[in-house]
């Protein structure tokens, strides 16, 4: 397929190497640089059992390296797509994509028919590694579905983690058998700094995943940002619960660990006491995740007394508002429950650091990190003053370089001169710190999961009872948010319950972390005069009911 192709402004470019936030080094200079100055350290530990150390994942690396150039034909440029759990096989798919410059693109292991298509489409993706039966799922003969309708893909591999997990597919080649047969790699590719090395798929309020196109010089700000308010060093161990699919998961539970000699921890499937188990063992020192998981930490640690996280450092929070009562709470406990505030698209640009003033780590979301911008603007695109609400806008090294093969998208997002407009609303005090306070962007959160309600509407629009679909937003206080759905039946006396909904939502290949968790009916959906559905009044309407039943 060749080097994907990325424009950027030249101008912006020189400017940021000049301050040294960009350069020449990729991601691949940094794991060499990392394998060589810790090679008897662990690298990468995850809960079913495997561990490797910088050494030992190099010369595995090797030898997938060798096989993905040699017998698979993966030429540089190529995207290799990696459907995997929380495993510690996703560390070194990555680091051997890396060594012949094939772009990696990670997908959740929830996607199912839709969503896999769209995004191995997208991606015009060569080769897809997957599990077997994983959650009820047979990955293989799913993927073989796929392959049917995405012409590029041409090579199915099974990470063969759980061999007892196998699959009613036909036989594909397997991750062990390519390792132990294959000669190591002889010479690496050198990948340029611009070249795009990651893609991400984002939800947004578009129906469709819009893939985010990350370069090495991307990638290596954003860490180099983060980890320069973060007081991380080579002694840490990053605990990962989210999936390595997200940005979240990705960026700070494998690229900054390899990229500062620590170690990263891995879980397969979260759950809090496996999480502070996991803690506990490995003896690791900071978290991140979404605010739904302090929350758990918070009520667990209360009732357990036989589990000793006393190593752990910092919590941070990502994916939606950090709680000041959830700050204030930790800190009495002693734990150091900090913000991180981004997107795909530009992550991480706004922390909140450990040597802040407590007044801020209480009250803001943090300031930008070195390199970049950020300003707040009105509707029509004047930046407003202190204390008053408006969009938040990023542009720095970190920024994205647009979504892959979908030049209007890109447009919608970066402007001309660079400036990310990330749809959320925020307020900005004299210091430069924010305080996130909402959002423009039709989306819902749920536990750090952003989801689509123009795709779970047209979803719910295909079943053949339902005339018109809503779906807004309430409030919960372990996952954020929940959807609910409101609908007009065609036939209201046939009705529809919850669980035919979740059933029509798994028939239509939905992943389930999608569907909707409540169910209201209306006559007619609220409108304005121009047609537009009033949201506001459906979220104002659900949040009514809930006031009610919790009386």
């Amino acid at each position: 397929m060749g080097k994907i192709q990325v424009s950027y402004d030249e101008k912006r470019a020189e400017l940021y190497r000049r301050q040294g936030l960009w350069g020449d080094a990729t991601l691949l200079d940094y794991w060499m640089i990392s394998s060589k100055s810790f090679p008897d350290k662990k690298v990468v530990v995850d809960d079913q059992g495997t561990a490797w150390t910088y050494r030992e994942l190099d010369e595995l690396s090797d030898r997938l390296a060798g096989s993905l150039q040699s017998e698979y034909g993966l030429e540089e440029g190529d995207i290799a797509s990696v459907q995997i759990p929380n495993w510690a096989e996703f560390t070194l798919i990555l680091i051997a994509c890396l060594k012949i410059g094939v772009v990696v693109n990670p997908l959740l292991t929830g996607f199912r028919e839709s969503e896999l298509t769209h995004r191995l489409s997208k991606c015009e993706s060569r080769i897809l590694f997957l599990p077997g039966i994983f959650r009820g799922c047979d990955h293989v003969a799913l993927a073989e579905q796929v392959a049917e309708k995405v012409p590029s893909l041409k090579h199915i591999v099974l990470v063969d983690k759980h061999p007892e997990n196998g699959s009613e597919g036909e036989k594909v080649p397997v991750l062990s058998d390519m390792i132990r047969d294959s000669k190591p790699i002889e010479r690496y590719i050198r990948s340029e700094a611009n070249d795009v090395a990651i893609v991400l798929f984002t939800s947004g309020t578009e129906s469709v995943g819009k893939g985010v196109m990350l370069t090495h010089n991307n990638l290596i700000a954003n860490m180099k940002g983060y980890i320069s308010l973060t007081d991380l060093h080579c002694f840490d161990s990053m605990m990962m619960p989210v999936p390595l699919s997200h940005a979240t998961g990705l960026m700070y539970g494998v690229l900054v660990p390899f990229m500062m000699g620590m170690t990263s921890v891995l879980l397969e499937r979260y759950t809090m006491d496996r999480c502070l188990e996991m803690i506990e063992k490995e003896r690791c020192t900071v978290i991140e995740g979404p605010t739904v998981i302090a929350y758990d930490m918070m009520r667990r640690v209360e009732e357990r007394t036989d589990v000793d996280i006393s190593s752990l450092r910092f919590f941070y929070c990502g994916g939606s508002p950090v709680p000041r009562t959830l700050v204030r709470k930790a800190l009495k406990r002693g734990i150091r429950v900090l913000g991180v505030y981004g997107s795909t698209e530009s992550a991480p640009h706004c922390i909140v650091s450990p040597h802040f003033p407590e007044e801020k780590v209480l009250t803001t979301d943090g300031c930008q990190v070195t390199g970049t911008e950020i300003k707040v603007i009105d509707d029509k695109g004047n930046e407003v003053p202190f204390w008053v609400e408006g969009e938040e806008l990023s542009r720095g090294p970190g920024v994205f370089m647009g979504y892959i093969r979908e030049p209007e998208m890109t447009k919608a997002a970066l402007d001309e001169e660079g400036w990310y407009h990330s749809g959320d609303l925020c307020i900005m005090d004299e210091d430069g710190f924010i305080r996130i306070t909402g959002r423009k962007k039709d989306v819902i959160i749920r536990g750090g999961e952003n989801i689509s309600s123009v795709e779970i509407e047209g979803i719910l629009m295909l079943h053949e009872n339902v005339v018109e679909a809503a779906v807004v937003s309430y409030p919960d206080n372990r996952m954020g948010e929940k959807a609910c759905a409101y609908l007009v039946l065609k036939d209201p006396e046939k009705g529809m319950d919850i669980k035919e909904m979740q059933s029509h939502m798994e028939a239509n290949g939905i992943a389930k972390f999608k569907w909707p968790e409540r169910l209201e009916f209306i006559e007619a959906l609220p409108r304005t005069e121009t047609g537009k559905i009033q949201k506001f009044k459906l979220r104002e309407d659900v949040r009514e009911k809930l006031k009610e039943e919790a009386k």
